[in-house]
């Protein structure tokens, strides 16, 4: 199972408790994950971001969907994983993670918010300007910049921001399969 942190008005949309228990750590590759629900034109849609990583995942939030959350999110995060190279053993832990289903918890790092916040008005404004697809608007997020405090200053970059799809190599690939930049495979 994957544990899924809502704001207060997803829980409420997905029927959950206002204040459900604190749930038992994960072992899915990512750990945990965070999420919030908008709306443009009247469609509902998910905002999941995952704090490990900065990887984003935009999903349709209505009622029928959001009966299947883990399944659509699994779905996307695979396809954009083999989009951008990343299959693997530990891409489908991360998604057998998601199959397994999603322990509602309550957020806590108000860092993460506030990043859930940013992509979900940069969602918005792809929606609106740039008639983006859900799909197309995650892969976005995927190439963009992340912060947050809990990680060490980007040395690549020389910046405090992060490129997600970078994480989330670290994360997933063997040490073996990442060349550093100048190298090439034989």
């Amino acid at each position: 199972m994957t544990v899924l942190r809502c704001t207060a008005k997803l829980l409420k949309r997905l029927k959950q408790p206002a204040k459900p228990s604190e749930p038992t750590p994960q072992d899915n590759p990512l750990g945990e994950w965070y999420a919030d629900i908008d709306f443009w034109n009247r469609k509902p849609f998910v905002v999941m971001l995952n704090g490990s990583t900065g990887v984003t995942l935009v999903l349709n939030g209505d009622a029928a969907h959001l009966r299947v959350l883990h399944e659509r999110a699994a779905v996307q995060f695979d396809s954009l994983c083999a989009f951008f190279g990343l299959a693997g053993e530990s891409a489908r832990a991360e998604v057998h993670g998601f199959d397994a289903g999603l322990n509602f918890a309550p957020t806590r790092d108000r860092s993460l918010l506030s990043s859930l916040s940013q992509r979900r008005f940069e969602a918005w404004m792809g929606f609106e300007h740039q008639n983006l697809s859900l799909v197309d608007a995650s892969a976005r997020f995927w190439n963009g910049l992340y912060k947050h405090p809990s990680l060490s200053r980007n040395r690549r970059y020389d910046m405090d921001y992060h490129r997600p799809l970078d994480l989330l190599r670290q994360r997933l690939l063997p040490a073996a399969d990442i060349l550093p930049l100048n190298a090439t495979r034989h």
